[in-house]
């Protein structure tokens, strides 16, 4: 069977970085090929990926967990036939639910398709307190049904690092953490470890073919429980993206200019923002977390901005865009 590596991560931890530092060291002279879903429509992180060499197939109209359960098997059963790889790794949206996920792929396991390697969370100790008190319900459940758990922009933050790793462990007290600089883990680390007891579970539920049982909104009860069952979200349910092109070359600095004037006067709450943009003979990615913008020069050609947050307005986003100069 071909293993398959989940890398979850919230908005903006760091999960295309780590594909990128896995492929030069765990998997080195593999074939791999990478299932990446953007949350909305833009393939930004796809783009990225490429320049590795990866072969990346793209599942942007949703959540892998909300909607695109289907495409996800569809996807799986071309890679096997067509590149016959020896690992895949699943990079889902950043707002995805881990647990979800996994019994996607255990399904697979269970057809004796793929074997799940791994379910590893990248934890960005910047933000953990926040989001974790605004989207308890997504961000501890990637927390919750890891096996191993990467913290990153660690160098910024080194005195909350014990903190943060007390934190996870209330948590998740089996998960494995790993504090240091990604590229200094022995390769074993990611390649082996035991299964946390959530995700055999999972496999025990798989296994007897439990469903969701849909109970009817006159039986909610307060703090979102139905008669004993909680309620089920979904990220599409929560959040929204909003997904424009932008043709027009820019310079670093009206690209910075850009993204804080939609950060500072948008309604509702940015919590990721990302894009490429043209910049003369190359182009710029640029990356926003609240608190950060980070922009760079890439070889990536795209047109590409995507904002994703709680309360967006589409056409709010696109003016402010437009007309921060």
């Amino acid at each position: 069977m071909t293993d398959i590596y989940i890398i979850s991560g919230f908005l903006g931890a760091g999960k295309t970085t780590l594909i990128k530092t896995m492929v030069r060291s765990v998997f080195r002279d593999k074939e791999v090929v990478v299932i990446e879903n953007d949350f909305g429509e833009a393939g930004i992180d796809a783009g990225l990926l490429r320049e590795c060499n990866l072969t990346v197939t793209s599942l942007s109209a949703g959540c892998i967990c909300c909607s695109l359960t289907g495409d996800f098997e569809k996807a799986v059963e071309r890679i096997l036939k067509d590149y016959a790889p020896d690992a895949i790794i699943v990079e889902p949206s950043g707002v995805g639910k881990l647990s979800d996920i996994a019994k996607i792929c255990l399904k697979q396991e269970d057809e004796g398709r793929l074997h799940l390697k791994r379910t590893i969370t990248v934890a960005d100790i910047r933000s953990f307190d926040k989001y974790q008190k605004n989207y308890g319900e997504f961000f501890e459940d990637q927390i919750a049904y890891a096996d191993l758990i990467l913290l990153s922009h660690q160098e910024e933050c080194p005195d909350k690092i014990t903190y943060i790793e007390n934190k996870i462990r209330q948590i998740n007290p089996e998960a494995r953490i790993e504090a240091g600089f990604w590229d200094s883990i022995s390769p074993a680390v990611f390649r082996q470890g035991p299964r946390g007891s959530k995700i055999f579970k999972l496999e025990l539920e798989a296994a007897v073919s439990m469903k969701p049982v849909k109970i009817r909104g006159s039986l909610r009860k307060n703090n979102d429980q139905k008669m004993g069952f909680l309620s089920r979200h979904f990220a599409r349910d929560v959040f929204s993206a909003v997904t424009l092109e932008w043709k027009e070359p820019l310079s670093e600095d009206q690209l910075r200019k850009r993204v804080l004037h939609v950060v500072e006067h948008a309604d509702g709450v940015i919590l990721r923002g990302k894009g490429i943009v043209a910049n003369g003979s190359h182009g710029l990615i640029f990356h926003f977390v609240p608190g950060s913008l980070n922009i760079e020069p890439a070889n990536a050609a795209g047109n590409q901005v995507c904002f994703i947050g709680t309360g967006l307005d589409d056409r709010q986003i696109r003016t402010l865009f437009s007309e921060g100069k």
